[in-house]
C-alpha cells in the first residue's frame, strides 16, 4: 500500500515537473497569475475603513478594478510569448519581494514578531519573477511571437 502511494506520487511530480520544463512560458504565465490574486488577496485582506478614501481624485476601489484587469490580462500576454514585455515585467515581482523581505528584517530587527503572509507572498513574487524570467531569458525565449 505504501509503495503504490509512493509511485503514485512520483508520477505525479513527474508528471508536474514535465509541465514545468515542456513549456516554461505557460508555467510564468501560471506563477504570475497565483502572484497577481496573492497580491490582490492581501491588499483585500488588509482594507480598513481608514483607507478606504480618495488618493489624488481617484477613488480607492478603482485601484482594486485596475489590479483584476491587470491580473486578467498580464498572464495572457505572456502565455502569448511576448518576450520583451515578460523581459520587463520580471523585474515587478523581484522588487515587490526585496522590499517584503526587508520589511521583514527591519520588524526582525525591532524585536517585533514578523508578519507570516509577507514570508509567503515574498516567495509567491520571487518564484513569478525567477519563472518569467527563465521564459523570457532562457533556451526558448527565441521562440516567442514578436
Amino acid at each position: 500500500m505504501i509503495t503504490m502511494t509512493m509511485a503514485v506520487m512520483k508520477r505525479t511530480l513527474q508528471q508536474s515537473r514535465g509541465f514545468m520544463t515542456r513549456d516554461p512560458w505557460k508555467a510564468a504565465a501560471l506563477a504570475y497569475f497565483t502572484y497577481g490574486v496573492v497580491y490582490l488577496f492581501g491588499a483585500a485582506s488588509q482594507l480598513t475603513p481608514d483607507r478606504q478614501h480618495d488618493f489624488y481624485g481617484v477613488p480607492w476601489w478603482a485601484f482594486f478594478v485596475v489590479g483584476a484587469a491587470l491580473v486578467a490580462v498580464f498572464p495572457v500576454l505572456v502565455w502569448k510569448r511576448y518576450r520583451r514585455f515578460t523581459q520587463v515585467l520580471s523585474i515587478f515581482p523581484a522588487i515587490k519581494a526585496a522590499t517584503l523581505l526587508m520589511k521583514q528584517g527591519k520588524l526582525m530587527g525591532a524585536g517585533e514578531p514578523t508578519i507570516l503572509y509577507n514570508w509567503f507572498f515574498a516567495v509567491v513574487a520571487l518564484t513569478a519573477s525567477v519563472m518569467l524570467f527563465r521564459a523570457s531569458f532562457g533556451r526558448n525565449a527565441l521562440e516567442s511571437e514578436e
